[in-house]
C-alpha cells in the first residue's frame, strides 16, 4: 500500500523478505532534502552511508544518531518535517 497526498501515483511496488538483523528505514523527504548553509541537501547517499556506518547499533540508537546527524548538517530552522522510522528484524 502506498500512502501519500495524491491518489493516482505512478511508482514501482515490490515485496522484499526481511531477514534477521535486516534494517528497515522509512523516512519523509524532509530527511533527504534537509539542506546546509550552502544549499547542499543531506541526500539519500549520505543517509545510506550513515545507516551502514552505524549498522551495529540498536534501532533506538540508530534513530537518534541519524536524526542528530541530519539536524547538525542542516543547523537552523527546518524547512520541512523530519520523520524517520527505524526497525531491525529479529
Amino acid at each position: 500500500m502506498v500512502q501519500g497526498l495524491f491518489e493516482p501515483w505512478d511508482c514501482s511496488v515490490a515485496e522484499v523478505q526481511l531477514l534477521p538483523k535486516d534494517l528497515l528505514a522509512i523516512y519523509t523527504d524532509g530527511i533527504t532534502e534537509a539542506s546546509n548553509g550552502d544549499g547542499e541537501e543531506f541526500g539519500e547517499e549520505r543517509l545510506i552511508a550513515l545507516l551502514k556506518l552505524n549498522k551495529g547499533r540498536n534501532a533506538f540508537e540508530l534513530l537518534h544518531e541519524t536524526m542528530n546527524s541530519v539536524q547538525a548538517f542542516s543547523a537552523g530552522e527546518q524547512g520541512d518535517d523530519l520523520t524517520l522510522i527505524v526497525a531491525i528484524c529479529k
